[in-house]
């Protein structure tokens, strides 16, 4: 399986993955937004144990923005890099902090409910009012 790096703004933080990833979308939810400073945030999906940090990781920090999501940031540049989901033993990757394409595209546009009233979708790909069904995998029992 291929591997990608990725990084933060000032280069502090890196990271792998292996092109992997589960499910992908464009997500609009207004902790996304709130945490890009955009109209949202494009995301991959991936077990935990296919992601790892290369360097800097004495440089992350770590804020829990809900319930759900461990957001994880570089102290120095605040480049928003990963959210952890601790529930569902999922990665987050912020598909603008990887430095090459992955091979799983974004799919479809999640939360649009709540999206930014200026923003316009003008794609074609579905879009779900919360996450779309079936794309994360089950709470584990």
């Amino acid at each position: 399986m291929d591997m990608i790096s990725g990084s933060c703004l000032c280069g502090r933080v890196e990271f792998s993955v292996q092109d992997a990833f589960v499910y992908s979308g464009y997500c609009h939810c207004s902790l996304c937004r709130k945490a890009s400073g955009a109209s949202g945030t494009a995301i991959g999906g991936i077990p935990k144990a296919l992601f790892s940090i290369t360097k800097g990781e004495q440089h992350l920090k770590r804020f829990s923005r809900s319930k759900d999501t461990v957001s994880c940031f570089c102290r120095l540049c605040g480049s928003t890099l990963y959210g952890e989901k601790p529930a569902t033993g999922m990665v987050h990757v912020r598909y603008g902090a990887l430095n090459s394409s992955p091979t799983r595209l974004p799919q479809a546009h999640m939360h649009v409910a709540s999206k930014a009233d200026w923003y316009e979708i003008s794609d074609t790909l579905p879009q779900f009012s919360e996450f779309p069904p079936g794309a994360a995998p089950p709470d584990p029992v």
